[in-house]
């Protein structure tokens, strides 16, 4: 009984805190899908998209930004998300396994 309270707990978290990061992207215009793409050419692959974008979150900077010069001076400086290392990481596979796009073609 306790593991299933932990894990409906655990999913509610990241559901939540995926909203979170959905609602602030809305609110300023930036797509997700687009700013996935953007790091994907960067990066190449899942485990450097992963890797970049975790420690990205942790301490964003201009220079560890993949996204052009009008979005930097618009958007920067972010504030690091105040989330735990195991809640983001569980955040960064949704946003890969929900924008990659092998596998979601129809």
């Amino acid at each position: 009984m306790v593991k299933i309270i932990l894990i409906f707990f655990i999913s509610f978290t990241l559901v939540d805190a995926a909203n979170s990061c959905i609602e602030c992207h809305r609110k300023k215009g930036i797509s997700l899908r687009k700013t996935f793409m953007q790091a994907l050419l960067v990066y190449g692959g899942e485990k450097n998209f992963k890797t970049a974008l975790f420690y990205y979150c942790k301490n964003p900077t201009k220079s560890s930004s993949v996204m052009d010069e009008e979005f930097i001076k618009k958007y920067l400086p972010l504030k690091p998300i105040k989330v735990s290392d195991e809640l983001l990481k569980k955040l960064i596979n949704w946003y890969w396994d929900n924008y990659k796009i092998e596998g979601n073609l129809k």
